[in-house]
C-alpha cells in the first residue's frame, strides 16, 4: 500500500527467509532487522511491539509517526528515560485498530486487488473446520502472507 501511494519502503524482517517476496511486492529495500535501516524514516508500521517499538521509535525523523499495528512479541515495551524527547517537529506514536467503519477502507482494498495493484499472498488456506492449525501457525509465524479459511460444509 505504502508503494501504491508513492513512498519507498523498507521492509524490515525477523530473518532473510521472510524476505523472500517482497521486493516483489513492492519493497524498494529489505533488512533484516531494524539496526539495518539507516537514514530516518517518516513512518513505521510496528507489528512486533516490544524492543522492536521502542528501538522503531529511534529510527524516526522529526515529525515522524509510529504506527503500533500489532504486538506479536508479548513483550513489554519499555522507553529508556527521555527517549521520548527529541527537538525538532513532534514524532507521534499511534494505535491502529479502528474497525468502526471499515467500508470504504475494504472496498478500497478490493478495488485495488481487482486491478492488479495489490496482491495478497496465501500462505495458508485449509478448511474453517482447521482454524486451530491456522491461528497456531500464524502464533508461530510460520506463515509468509495470509490465511485463507474455506467455507465448507459439515
Amino acid at each position: 500500500m505504502a508503494r501504491h501511494g508513492g513512498a519507498y519502503v523498507i521492509a524490515a524482517v525477523g530473518s532473510a527467509s521472510r524476505g523472500d517476496g517482497l521486493a516483489a511486492l513492492g519493497a524498494d529495500e529489505v533488512v533484516v532487522g531494524l539496526k539495518g535501516v539507516g537514514d530516518p524514516v517518516d513512518v513505521v508500521l510496528d507489528t512486533v511491539g516490544g524492543a522492536q517499538l521502542v528501538a522503531a521509535w529511534g529510527l524516526l525523523a522529526p515529525g515522524g509517526v509510529l504506527h503500533s499495528i500489532g504486538w506479536a512479541s508479548g513483550e513489554p515495551a519499555v522507553f529508556p528515560v527521555n527517549s521520548t524527547f527529541a527537538p525538532g517537529a513532534s514524532r507521534t506514536l499511534r494505535s491502529f485498530g479502528d474497525t468502526t467503519a471499515p467500508a470504504a477502507d475494504l472496498a478500497l482494498l478490493v478495488d485495488l486487488v481487482a486491478q492488479g495493484a495489490l496482491r495478497a499472498p496465501i500462505g495458508w488456506r485449509g478448511s474453517w473446520r482447521h482454524l486451530g492449525g491456522a491461528i497456531e501457525a500464524l502464533r508461530e509465524r510460520r506463515v509468509p502472507g495470509k490465511v485463507l479459511l474455506d467455507l465448507d460444509r459439515l
